[in-house]
């Protein structure tokens, strides 16, 4: 299983994808939009507004900059990647991701693995 990337609370991260027809070579498509959705658990901010991709370099490559919110539910999240080409319809991709907190690091651990000397600030 792959490892899911952590992202920090509070920075900003460019979400991209390449986007590829049925057989494999790249095109642009003629719209795009990213939205997260948490797993697990219902957050409060799931699923997320959709923000618009545009193209971020060659054929095929588009994403968006985004800024990940200091009040954003940690744990697993998926970007939900969708767009539209005039020749296909409607496609999607999914990338996961893991958000968490590095100015209080004791909060992305389960509270039975913490040792008992350590404060843990909630």
């Amino acid at each position: 299983m792959a490892r899911k990337e952590q992202i920090k609370r509070g920075t900003k991260r460019r979400f991209e994808i390449y986007i590829t027809d049925l057989a494999g070579n790249a095109q642009d498509p003629d719209s795009c939009y990213v939205f997260f959705e948490k797993e697990g658990s219902y957050g409060y901010d799931s699923p997320s507004p959709r923000y618009t991709c545009s193209k971020t370099g060659a054929v095929g490559y588009w994403g968006t900059d985004i800024a990940i919110n200091n009040s954003m539910t940690l744990g697993d999240w998926i970007a939900n990647f969708n767009w539209y080409t005039a020749a296909e319809g409607w496609n999607s991709q999914q990338i996961n991701f893991v958000i968490i907190e590095t100015r209080r690091p004791y909060i992305n651990q389960d509270h039975n693995t913490i040792a008992p000397n350590k404060k843990v600030v909630e």
